[in-house]
């Protein structure tokens, strides 16, 4: 499970110092990275900026508790993981939260054997949600049924034509592509139209601003590869 969750970012927000400290640890023992903030509003500061894949949030926060932080955040992402810690006597409110679609709600203080079966739970929904993703690096992804670029959470708007050669270069990953292949398959439809290897190389320079930096590489004599 350890190295499943190290794929994995978490934003956790908690408003108790010593709690936050020693949680801190052990998240940072199982996540690729933590992001920390100590109250509500914070939080979805930390939430636009880093767009984590998982949240651990306190029910009690100040500025902005944990129910409408995460509506604020279902309001824009309906995929991220959110997990609720919250006193025994406000699980009552998380009974009715239904909408913010919680993965799992934990009682304060946390049991280990409960928190240890959750970060199970939270691998298993996050590692199932990634099989239709593409990592190609620096935050950014492809999401197989979207057929969509991402940066972090972010939608990276593509012409039609891109979406057909990115979708070229991921079913080809580490394989170099000729002008004639991407002529062939990005141009399917334009087969009574004249295509120009000026063309070709427009389109790869557009593609290649919205890739990370030396995502897309050319190869002498041969075409594209994507790496």
């Amino acid at each position: 499970m350890k190295n499943l969750l190290k794929n994995f970012t978490i934003l956790y927000v908690e408003d108790e110092p010593s709690v936050q400290k020693s949680m801190l640890e052990y998240l940072k023992s199982y996540f690729k990275e933590v992001f920390v903030a100590s109250d509500g509003k914070e939080g979805l500061e930390k939430y636009h900026a880093h767009k984590p894949d998982a949240m651990l949030l306190d029910v009690d926060l100040p500025y902005l508790d944990g129910l409408s932080l995460a509506k604020e955040v279902r309001a824009v992402d309906k995929k991220v993981s959110i997990v609720m810690l919250t006193a025994f006597t406000e699980q009552e409110k998380l009974l009715k939260a239904t909408e913010l679609k919680l993965l799992k709600y934990l009682v304060k203080p946390i049991d280990i054997v409960a928190f240890k079966e959750t970060l199970d739970l939270l691998a298993q929904e996050l590692t199932d949600s990634s099989k239709d993703v593409i990592v190609l690096g620096n935050g950014y992804s492809w999401n197989l049924n979207s057929e969509s670029l991402y940066f972090n959470r972010d939608k990276i708007e593509l012409t039609t034509k891109e979406i057909l050669l990115l979708k070229l270069f991921i079913e080809n990953r580490h394989s170099s592509i000729s002008f004639e292949t991407i002529m062939a398959e990005v141009w399917v439809d334009d087969f009574d139209k004249e295509i120009s290897f000026n063309s070709v190389k427009n389109l790869v320079s557009s593609l290649r601003k919205k890739l990370p930096k030396d995502c897309l590489k050319s190869v002498y004599g041969k075409g594209y590869m994507l790496c």
